[in-house]
């Protein structure tokens, strides 16, 4: 049975607490509340506890406020050396924020479920498929291996993730599997128009304005193939949004015929900087984020930026000189 270890480690603890990477996306909340629903389902006690909030576009599918941000050491269950621990959508322990230093050390094991691409050795405690368009469709798999039923939050919180992780079913790791189980959800009461508007199309006015702002650093390298884009928190502050509202517009570059490449360096209001890779074809930016410290998909990947963002530039475009003939040429 493929999912068997997993089904092992549900079986083996009574408590569960369940986590996803910083900064959680549609997949990774998701994943989540469908995980939590699950156990539940078995009589099993669970808790989603994160670093980072949930973006309010997320929240329709968790109507009871389950997805907690771990702020304080009382939020920890006292008993949590009986706790077995969830850790979804990530395959690096050091990408779950705070949760990794103050509950990781406490509970009595842990299980990662992902579907990222790496080239570390993967434990037996881990279930990894990175051929999987998502952690939604593996866990989707998993419930279906266990006869477990599917109901329709748990089906409206793993449709969200598929929706999300797929691009709309169009990324490279979209198949006929994710296709028939995008079905099978929506025959159980999802309604894909209103996953999509909740998603994609409840952004505020602010957000508008932060797009037209970061629009404005674009420039455009190597004949026109890599784009960049640079968000500092003061252009944050000054377009009035949120962070999590500037996650989809990496993907605005793409939209032209002639980008092959999309970087997008973000800071939050806190002052934490990002970098976002996106590629089409055999560009694979999983392994420029790997090389700095990150991680994820071979056309879609990111990492924390410890140095300066014009110092990371000009190392990622040296990284991607291989990809291309034509010496660097720039719109600045």
């Amino acid at each position: 049975m493929p999912n068997q270890a997993v089904i092992d480690f549900i079986e083996k603890y009574d408590k569960f607490i369940i986590t996803a990477h910083e900064t959680p996306d549609g997949d990774a909340l998701g994943s989540e509340y469908a995980m939590l629903l699950a156990l539940r389902k078995l009589g099993k006690t669970a808790r989603i506890l994160n670093a980072d909030p949930a973006p309010q576009k997320f929240a329709f599918v968790d109507p009871g406020q389950e997805f907690e941000v771990l702020m304080r050491k009382e939020q920890i269950p006292k008993d949590v050396g009986e706790y077995g621990m969830f850790i979804l959508d990530v395959n690096d322990i050091n990408n779950i924020g705070q949760v990794s230093t103050l509950i990781l050390p406490r509970v009595k094991e842990y299980f990662i479920v992902d579907h990222h691409d790496s080239e570390t050795v993967q434990l037996s405690k881990n279930h990894i498929e990175q051929n999987a368009s998502s952690t939604c469709e593996i866990l989707y798999l998993l419930f279906r291996e266990m006869h477990l039923e599917i109901d329709l939050p748990i089906a409206q919180a793993l449709y969200m993730g598929i929706l999300y992780d797929t691009g709309s079913f169009i990324y490279p790791k979209t198949t006929a599997v994710t296709f028939k189980i995008a079905h099978d959800l929506v025959n159980l009461g999802v309604q894909p128009n209103q996953a999509y508007v909740s998603v994609y199309e409840s952004n505020s006015i602010s957000s508008l304005v932060l797009m037209s702002r970061v629009l404005a650093t674009l420039e455009l390298h190597y004949d026109n193939h890599v784009a960049v884009q640079t968000m500092t928190q003061d252009l944050l502050r000054e377009a009035g949004a949120i962070y999590e509202e500037s996650d989809l517009l990496i993907n605005i570059p793409l939209r032209s015929g002639d980008v092959r490449v999309s970087v997008f360096f973000k800071e939050n209001t806190e002052g934490v900087k990002r970098c976002s890779l996106r590629s089409k074809g055999n560009i694979d930016v999983a392994a420029i984020a790997q090389s700095l410290g990150g991680g994820g998909h071979k056309t879609a990947a990111g990492f924390k930026c410890v140095r300066p963002f014009e110092v990371m530039k000009v190392e990622i475009l040296e990284m991607l000189h291989e990809y291309f003939n034509e010496q660097t040429s720039s719109t600045e």
